[in-house]
């Protein structure tokens, strides 16, 4: 369900790229800001494809200077949606809470990227009945959200703002309870949602604070890190990973930087799949783009890597006698990480690292041997998977 996964995951990256342009900085911001959109929002139609569904919203900024701020949306969608098992149906509310950062501004023009988790809710969506006359029901179901993406906004006067964004929006899913015993159907699903609209901002214009570039091209600290993503195997479904390990990054040029992660999650699991079982290594190596100003930097980043599971199922032997026998070996997956990073500068050689985003997973075709006879184990659809991660980190 995701037309536009390079697009949106690139966007802030992109974004960079004019931030080298000479340019007048819009001078004057007030403390809040409060406006109106219409929005629309993918979802499934009743053929299973996926539709464009209108709405409309509202959002409030409040600004910690003319650059950052800290914004809550809420977007009503009230066409009724296909049920959908788990996934959807009904109406949709979105309402987040997050980062929006102007990555560049102009006199008349700024460029944002937004980083805001929240909650989707569906007010009818598709369940299985504990009834034994009826398969399904019908009832609301609310999950966690990540709205990642950018936009711009074009100022009419000092204080009303045109603007319009797009987000990616995967959700988390969780594993559902059916007659007592554990469902594992979770799973991240995407959507896509778009707005245009205006804002007011009311109250006493404040002048931008002067600016300065924040010193070092190098950095480096620990990471700690959750990676919500649905394990293969039968027995855990969607689960939350922890992990731990430290990231390098290297500014070498203007606003782009050469950045890095490597991470290690040491929960195994209680099943393996073809392509997925046991602990995880993974590794990102790409690009962030974005901007450092006085005490903060926000970035888009978009950084290839794999993910290395240690215990994949690649055999199983069933004797006459006793239990089948599983053989397992490490598989590789690759993997791209989209999303946002927010940095904040307690002195002047340390950085607080805050990542969010989009990891998307490809699995390949791996053989199974089962009793002498090859099956091949196709890889499927790009899976997504919500990752979290929190550092410390030093710049010289």
């Amino acid at each position: 369900m995701d037309r536009f996964p390079h697009l949106r995951g690139l966007l802030l990256l992109l974004f960079g790229v004019v931030v080298v342009l000479p340019s007048r900085a819009q001078d004057q911001f007030t403390r809040f800001e409060l406006g109106g959109e219409f929005s629309t929002i993918e979802l499934s139609n009743s053929t299973y494809q996926r539709a464009v569904t209108p709405g409309f919203g509202e959002h409030f900024d409040w600004n910690f200077n003319g650059r950052l701020a800290l914004e809550s949306e809420i977007d009503f969608f009230p066409d009724h949606s296909v049920p959908r098992l788990y996934v959807q149906g009904g109406q949709t509310v979105q309402a987040v809470l997050g980062i929006r950062a102007k990555v560049v501004q102009f006199r008349k023009l700024s460029i944002y990227g937004l980083v805001r988790p929240g909650i989707l809710h569906f007010s009818d969506t598709q369940f299985l009945s504990s009834n034994p006359n009826t398969l399904y029901v019908q009832q609301p179901a609310t999950y966690f959200d990540l709205n990642l993406g950018g936009g711009m906004e074009y100022y009419v006067t000092p204080r009303w703002v045109l603007r319009a964004d797009i987000a990616g929006n995967p959700y988390y899913i969780p594993n559902q309870t059916f007659a007592g015993s554990a469902l594992n159907l979770g799973t991240i699903n995407d959507t896509t949602r778009f707005s245009v609209g205006f804002a007011y901002r009311p109250g006493t214009l404040i002048e931008n604070e002067a600016e300065t570039n924040v010193s070092g091209k190098w950095e480096f600290g620990p990471l700690f890190t959750t990676l919500l993503s649905a394990r293969e195997g039968p027995n855990d479904g969607v689960r939350a990973d922890p992990g731990v390990g430290g990231y390098l990054s290297y500014r070498f040029y203007a606003v782009f930087y050469a950045d890095g992660d490597v991470l290690y999650f040491p929960r195994g699991t209680n099943s393996s799949g073809p392509h997925d079982g046991g602990e995880i290594l993974q590794g990102l190596f790409g690009l962030k783009g974005g901007i450092r100003r006085n005490h903060f930097g926000f970035f888009g980043k978009a950084r290839p890597g794999f993910q290395s599971y240690s215990q994949a199922l690649t055999r199983i032997t069933t004797p006459l006698q006793g239990a089948p026998v599983y053989s397992y070996s490490r598989s590789l997956a690759f993997v791209l990480d989209l999303g946002g990073i927010v940095e904040f500068f307690p002195n002047e050689k340390s950085t607080l690292r805050i990542e969010v985003g989009d990891t998307h997973i490809s699995w390949n075709t791996r053989d199974v041997n089962i009793d002498g006879t090859i099956f091949p184990a196709v890889g499927g659809k790009m899976r997504h998977s919500i990752q979290f991660v929190v550092g410390y980190g030093w710049r010289f």
